[in-house]
């Protein structure tokens, strides 16, 4: 893991070796803030032995400044330290009080969380786990801008061709029906060649008569010719249209197998994938983009290769008509393509800003049609309604712009096309009157001409679509290349019977790696134990969760589940044995039915009906029109916020998981529905490892410990007596939701207009304030009627 000693000031190479012969630099890294707080440049280098921060000579000259130079055996480790406006990169001493190494900005955060990753493993004498452990920051050699870590490319230096053939290689499966299309062109440009040859002949030999005696000896042929003609047209017209049906076939089949893929592949991706990318944009990938992609395959590559074989044939055919004349034919073709050489490197970048505009664009539709909820809650329509003009003017302005642009290359691509012609009537009008050339081979050699510049003209037309096109296949291929950041190792084991006992071994992790949200975490969890999260908003109780459920993978430390590391089991066991009811419930635009059915597909009606009784939802389905058939509607908005919470338990009784987790699953229902959720909870809990997340500290009595979170530690730990009892945090906490109480009792309890809200006066429960009218009478505000 050595890096390459190009990179590497020669001064630091020759400091760090005069100060420790034999040792070589694994880490090099140069900051950009100076141990003055101002902007400029220090390194810190670290060898298989130390860390040492060093400093260039000054203009006078003299010897490298080594400002730290500490030995990996008085080490634990280095972390990163996020400041006001900046970072520092921060040793900690067996014994002793940190050091601060060096400063730098956050701009180069990622860098040095980085390089801290990998000094800690060299302090921890595991050089033979950096490669897996810690991904390697690579740079483009072309433009020399870093590659961001889930690409395994540059995105900014993508081959053009070989998008275009790499679409190609998802045709391979449909080989046959591509060979068809190809027999289907390649007879049919042979009709084409014979068209123009039959002008020739019309010319020169049936139509041309006897010198001597003015008499047109071979006008028998004239019937039989044209005969000839007209079939010959109809063969290409027929064998154009069997191409067409065939490349339709082809292209949307295709199409579709990479709309697959990209679904699959999101699919595959990890949960900081989407933490980074709106989820409109990635709408835009698999359906737009995809769609402009079918354009390439249905018109633009069988177009390019019938093109292809067009300029083969009639190239041979003008080079047997007239030599002479071809090479100055050939003129324009060459200025053609140094024109598109020059141009077309430009007229990419304003493709590239237009699709990203457009994705902008579907992700703020995406994201206001999700919150239309509370768009109207708040009245902020008129708000959206200028966020989305304002989005949709940039991105009309960067169409005008492309649009623009285009006109400019187009005209200019066509005068250069047309020039060949204007060259074929001089230079072969010339041959003509010197008696080198036929009137007819002009007119033939004309029409070929016209057939070999045609396919040009066709491509210069399109050249906008294909544009658009390869951009699309571009951004399809970006998503299909990211490697997911959460994936089975290659000694990844099965286990099939999951007991349930969890351990976190001095665990950290952060969103970004420079920012912790979780540092140090020890905590073991029995199998059958029930544990109570709590903690306030942004402690890490929630990425406590995410880490259990793998959705991301720690930064530091490790997680065992049954005495195993959580990154050695395969996902599909971790995922089987994890149950989750949240708070926010999600359930998908289908029935009742399906939506429990869910986490098992495969389960009989009647264990359906099981689940939904032990969660105490059996009632209030059978009240529905269509029972269990019943359509929840788009994210469960035909339901109430306490059934859809029950259809959610009834899915994790389905799952009948080995452990369970519990995420303010009665945080927004009222106290009878809560009260119902509880006795579901229950039976849901009994014989399971339980982690339970709660606001309400009273709801946690029954947990066998709660663990306290704060500021990303376990602040303490133990039941709710002794908790109390210790008079710390949690302490602190239970009182002031006790104070919190008294209030709200003294002030008379919720407010009417709650009650109403709750208790579904106002629509359904859990419905936003004036997204429903009551049914019977009328609500007044301040006297007045809404």
């Amino acid at each position: 893991m050595q890096i390459e000693s190009e990179d590497i000031p020669a001064w630091l190479g020759e400091s760090v070796g005069q100060a420790h012969p034999g040792e070589e630099i694994v880490v090099a890294l140069c900051s950009d803030i100076s141990r003055h707080r101002v902007f400029g440049e220090e390194w810190i280098a670290a060898t298989g032995k130390r860390v040492m921060v060093l400093c260039a000579a000054g203009e006078k000259g003299g010897e490298a400044e080594i400002r730290h130079d500490i030995d990996f055996a008085t080490l634990k480790g280095v972390s990163v330290n996020p400041l006001v406006g900046a970072s520092a990169l921060i040793a900690e001493p067996a014994d002793g009080a940190p050091v601060r190494l060096i400063s730098f900005s956050r701009s180069l955060g990622a860098d040095f969380s980085h390089a801290a990753d990998v000094i800690s493993l060299l302090i921890k004498g595991q050089e033979a786990g950096l490669a897996g452990a810690v991904g390697i920051r690579t740079t483009c050699p072309k433009c020399g801008k870093p590659v961001p870590e889930e690409l395994n490319k540059c995105p900014r230096c993508t081959d053009r061709t070989g998008t275009i053939l790499r679409i190609a290689q998802y045709a391979l499966p449909y080989k046959w029906t591509l060979v068809l299309m190809i027999l289907s062109m390649l007879l049919g440009t042979g009709f084409g060649l014979i068209t123009p040859y039959m002008s020739k002949l019309f010319i020169d030999v049936i139509l041309k008569p006897d010198d001597l005696t003015g008499v047109f000896e071979r006008a028998h042929w004239l019937v039989p010719a044209s005969v000839a003609l007209f079939l010959a047209y109809a063969a290409q017209m027929s064998l154009g249209g069997v191409q067409e049906r065939l490349s339709g076939y082809l292209g949307y089949h295709t199409v579709a197998d990479v709309r697959s893929r990209i679904y699959e592949r999101l699919q595959e991706l990890s949960l900081s994938f989407f933490d980074k990318h709106q989820s409109g944009a990635l709408l835009a990938r698999v359906n737009q983009d995809t769609q402009e992609m079918q354009r390439l395959l249905v018109s633009f590559i069988p177009m390019t290769v019938e093109s292809g074989l067009m300029f083969f044939g009639i190239g041979i055919f003008l080079f047997l008509l007239s030599w002479h004349l071809t090479l100055f034919v050939l003129i324009p073709v060459v200025l053609m393509a140094l024109f598109f050489k020059l141009v077309l490197p430009r007229f990419w970048v304003y493709m590239q800003r237009f699709f990203h505009r457009r994705a902008k664009l579907t992700a703020a539709v995406s994201d206001s049609l999700s919150g239309i909820r509370v768009i109207k809650a708040f009245g902020q329509e008129k708000v959206e309604t200028e966020k989305f003009e304002s989005y949709s003017r940039r991105y009309r302005d960067a169409g005008v712009e492309v649009t623009r642009r285009w006109s400019i290359f187009h005209p200019m691509f066509h005068l250069l096309i047309m020039s060949g012609m204007v060259i074929v009537w001089l230079v072969g009008g010339f041959l003509v009157v010197r008696g080198e050339m036929t009137i007819g081979s002009v007119v033939a050699y004309s029409g070929y001409l016209m057939m070999f510049y045609r396919p040009v003209f066709m491509l210069i037309r399109m050249l906008d679509q294909v544009t658009h096109a390869v951009s699309a296949a571009e951004r399809v291929f970006e998503v299909i290349d990211t490697e997911p950041q959460i994936k089975d190792s290659r000694d990844a084991r099965s286990l099939p019977e999951v007991r349930g006992e969890l351990e976190f071994r001095d665990v950290s992790f952060g969103y970004d790696k420079f920012k912790p949200v979780l540092k140090g975490i020890n905590l073991k969890i029995s199998e059958g134990e029930m544990i109570g999260l709590v903690g306030r908003s942004g402690a890490g109780k929630s990425t406590l969760i995410n880490l259990i459920c793998r959705l991301y993978d720690p930064d530091g430390g490790e997680i065992q589940l049954d005495g195993m590391d959580m990154r050695q089991v395969r996902q599909t066991d971790l995922r089987k044995s994890i149950g989750i009811v949240l708070q926010e419930t999600f359930l998908f635009n289908g029935t009742i039915y399906e939506n429990i059915s869910y986490t098992r597909p495969d389960a009989t009606r009647e264990d359906v009906i099981s689940a939904a009784e032990a969660a105490n939802a059996h009632e209030f389905i059978l009240r529905k029109p269509d029972g269990y058939d019943t359509e929840v509607g788009e994210r469960g908005g035909g339901l109430s916020g306490g059934e859809r919470q029950r259809i959610s338990i009834a899915r994790a009784i389905l799952r009948d998981p080995s452990i369970l987790i519990l995420d303010e699953a009665t945080s927004s229902v009222d106290t009878q529905t809560e009260k119902k959720i509880q006795e579901a909870l229950e039976r849901l809990t009994k014989g399971r490892t339980t982690i339970a997340i709660a606001h309400r500290l009273s709801t946690l009595r029954r947990c066998d410990r709660i663990v306290v979170i704060d500021k990303g530690t376990i602040a303490e730990a133990g039941t709710h007596r002794e908790l109390m009892g210790k008079k710390g945090l949690f302490h602190e906490m239970a009182q002031m939701q006790k104070e919190m109480s008294r209030i709200m009792l003294f002030d008379g309890g919720e407010g009417d207009q709650e009650k109403a809200h709750k208790k579904g006066k106002c629509g359904r429960e859990g419905d936003s304030p004036g997204d429903a009218e009551p049914e019977n009478g009328a609500v007044k505000f301040n006297d007045q009627v809404f």
